[in-house]
């Protein structure tokens, strides 16, 4: 597991690796489908669910499994189109390393030694509750907030709060509560919250998300940051973020968030 510092030597910051790229950011153009799309969610609370069928073919609760990711972090490959062009779960690094990448990279410029601890343990908790892997919740909560617990909410038809800007009714960061409160804000994006779906609701198709995912995590993150999957082609962002599956799938595979070389500009999102 990691170490983490005990001295706060860090700054607050409230805005992302790159610009709009928070859950369900909508345009104007789909504010009407995202009305409906939240009109026809069940109520419900998040805490206990679990990942059932194919989407536990993309779990594994050994945190050592994997490779040590991208030699340069700041190399980035361009993914689009269907799921099946995206990495296979065996390419993914493991927890181990991916979280001491981003801890180095993007946590330590935004939080205390025992914060960045918080969030470990949130990571950790959920995963295990939620059957989600710990590498794709970590994944989600660096594209939302690079790890920033004081990242504000955003709204754009529906408010997301917290670390993973999550859906309506999520929690935002408790400096009174620093641990409760992050755990929260981690369940409030893999397992729901009492007016909308998670990770968990995504993976397992049910029946207040609008779109059959298969249980595959990337169709998953296009649902998850639009509302609604475009399967042909994945990066089409449906009034969101068209990078997010792809930037999801480098950060699964070794990207830093980074983009100094200018890798990521070439792929043209």
């Amino acid at each position: 597991p990691p170490t983490f510092p005990t001295d706060n030597n860090f700054t607050i910051t409230t805005g992302g690796t790159n610009g709009n790229q928070g859950a369900h950011v909508i345009t104007p153009a789909t504010i009407s489908r995202a009305i409906s799309t939240a009109n026809t969610l069940a109520t419900r609370n998040g805490v206990g669910s679990a990942v059932t069928g194919a989407g536990l073919d993309w779990y594994n609760s050994d945190f050592s499994t994997g490779n040590s990711g991208y030699d340069d972090p700041q190399y980035y490959y361009c993914f689009n189109g269907p799921a099946s062009n995206f990495p296979p779960f065996a390419n993914w690094m493991n927890f181990y390393d991916m979280f001491d990448l981003n801890q180095n990279d993007q946590m330590v410029y935004e939080e205390s030694g025992p914060i960045q601890g918080d969030i470990w343990n949130a990571i950790v908790s959920v995963s295990q509750n939620s059957l989600v892997d710990a590498r794709f919740i970590l994944a989600i909560i660096m594209q939302e907030s690079t790890g920033n617990v004081y990242v504000e909410c955003t709204n754009n038809g529906v408010e997301n709060c917290g670390l993973m800007q999550a859906y309506a009714g999520s929690v935002s960061f408790d400096p009174s509560n620093p641990q409760g409160s992050i755990t929260q804000m981690v369940v409030d994006g893999t397992q729901g919250t009492s007016q909308g779906p998670g990770l968990v609701q995504w993976f397992n198709d049910q029946d207040y998300v609008n779109d059959n995912t298969g249980g595959n995590p990337y169709n998953v993150a296009r649902g998850y940051n639009s509302g609604s999957i475009d399967f042909s082609n994945l990066s089409d962002g449906l009034g969101s973020t068209p990078s997010y599956v792809s930037d999801i799938a480098n950060r699964l595979q070794g990207w830093n968030g980074n983009d100094g070389e200018g890798y990521r500009a070439a792929c043209g999102f």
